[in-house]
Formats: C-alpha cells, structure tokens, sequence
C-alpha cells in the first residue's frame, strides 16, 4: 500500500473511537449501579447522560471514518491499523488511571499484539477491498447472517445475566473485564460488520436508497446498542483496560469470521498466508484463555488483583 491516506484515516478512526472509551468510562463512574438485566433502565440512563452522549456522538463519528476507511482498505489491512489505537489507551490506562495489571495479564496483552501483527501480515497487499463480494447471495439467504448474530446475541446475554448474578452474593467475586469483553466484542464485530456492508453496497451501487433497503444498517445499529450497553456495564465494573482489549480483539477476529460467511472474503490460500492468519488466531483465543476470568479489590480507578 503506497498511499499512507487510507492508513491514516484508519488511525484516525480507531483514536476517536477509543477517546469515547473514556468518555464512557467518566460516564459510567457517575451513574447508579447498572444491572444487564435491566436494559431498558441502562438505555435510560445511558440516554439521559449529556457526558455519555458526548462520547455516543464521538464514538459515531469514529464509525464513519472507519466506513470511508473499510471502502478504501482490504479488511485485514485495516484490522492492525485500527488496533494501534488500543496501545496507546492501554498505556493511558496504566498510567494515568492507576490500572495495574498482573503479569498474567500482561503476557495475554503480548498475545493479543503478536496474533494483530500476524493477521495483518497474512493480508494479500494488493487485495481490492472490494473484491469477491457476495452482497446478492446474503441478502437472498438470511441464514448465514442468523448463524452469526444468533450466537453473539446469546453471548451478550449470558454474560449480562451471569454478571449481575455473581455481583449479588456476599463472597462473591466479580467477572474480569474479558467476560464483558467477549460478550461486547461479539457484538461490535457484528455491528462493524455492518459498516463493511454499508461500504460495499455503496461501493457496488452508489445509491443511499440501496444501503437503507439492505439489512446492514440495522445490524449496525442494533448489535451496536447492544454492545454499548454491555460495556458500559462493563466500565462501571471492570477495568478500561481489560474490557477495551478483549473487546477489540473479540471484535476483530467477528469481524473477519463475518466477512468470510457473509461477503465471502477469502482465507488466504497461500501456505505462509494461511498459517499465520492460522496462528494469529490460534493465539488470538491462548491469550483469552490466559486472562483471569475473576478479580478481586476495588473498582476501576485503583489497583484491582485478578484472580483466577
């Protein structure tokens, strides 16, 4: 890629994106303590937020520069692009919100980095961002589309459910932020999904009335909501940090999944491609198996002991 526009751009969406995180964050320290099971009250106070809506607003303007970004850049061009900015909030984090993380976690944070780099570098360089799409054949089956939101769905819940449910005991120990993370991330991988949709329907038809007739918008918006919901429970419970890397890393490797079964995107087929795309997967899922599933201490903001 000889044209560093479409790179910056991407940067430039994924810092706005991750600015909203700690929007969101600010937001979710001052509202009364928010229960999944109880989405409606979420949205409620969520809405009626002004420093919420702000970050809303900034996190959607982050959103339509990755739409201008995914129609000029082949998805897994993109992906490590979009992941820089993860970096850059983790170190803020750590740093300027006295997240302390354990070495455990810290390896699993490697991980994450090392499976971004080699997905990124398992990217045909020259592949058109455009190319083999398969838009008729997913609007005409919805099958493929259901087979992925179904389970996202599923997740999000669960974790919401099981979140509030471990919360409520007197020995309890709260979810780590990869539990709200998966569920999130499952979900904003689908909505981003969305995004590449709207891309490509402009792409091939340059009509609005085309992109409002197909069902991208809507996947957008409505596992969008779901997953904002659920992080920002997950804010209000866990550490940015945490919730913010699983959440992208979950995200991404949806994100490539979806593109796969619903705009048939191709696995690279080359030997090397294939086994590092392979292997950043594979560590992709070793570093959320790695992570703690528990932690015990204090709320977001001071040092948080993860426990196993």
């Amino acid at each position: 890629m000889h044209d560093p526009g479409p790179a910056a751009l991407a940067l430039i969406a994924t810092t706005t994106y991750y600015i909203a995180f700690l929007i969101f964050r600010v937001s979710a320290r001052r509202m009364e303590p928010l229960r999944g099971g109880r989405p409606f009250r979420v949205a409620r106070l969520m809405l009626t937020d002004p420093i919420w809506l702000g970050g809303g607003l900034l996190l959607f303007l982050g959103l339509g520069y990755e739409i201008v970004a995914f129609s000029l850049l082949p998805l897994t061009v993109a992906q490590p692009v979009f992941a820089v900015g993860l970096v850059l909030l983790v170190a803020y984090a750590v740093w300027f919100l006295d997240e302390r993380l354990t070495p455990r976690e810290w390896t699993s944070m490697a991980l994450f980095v090392l499976a971004t780099l080699l997905i990124g570098v398992s990217a045909d360089p020259a592949g058109d961002p455009v190319a083999d799409a398969t838009l008729a054949g997913t609007l005409a089956r919805p099958w493929p589309m259901l087979a992925l939101c179904v389970p996202a769905f599923l997740v999000a819940a669960l974790v919401w459910l099981v979140g509030d449910r471990k919360a409520g005991g007197r020995h309890a120990r709260r979810l780590s932020g990869v539990a709200y993370g998966i569920g999130a991330g499952a979900c904003a991988g689908l909505a981003e999904a969305g995004i590449r949709g709207i891309a490509l329907v402009h792409a091939d038809t340059g009509s609005l009335g085309a992109v409002l007739e197909s069902p991208y918008p809507y996947l957008t918006l409505g596992f969008a909501a779901i997953a904002l919901g659920q992080l920002q429970v997950a804010l209000q419970r866990c550490r940015v940090a945490i919730v913010a890397a699983v959440l992208t890393v979950i995200g991404r490797l949806y994100l490539i999944v979806s593109g796969t079964v619903l705009f048939g995107e191709a696995w690279p087929r080359e030997p090397g491609p294939f086994l590092l795309r392979t292997a950043g997967f594979g560590l992709a899922l070793a570093a959320l198996a790695l992570f703690p599933r528990h932690e015990d201490g204090p709320r977001p903001g001071g040092r948080v002991k993860a426990a196993a």
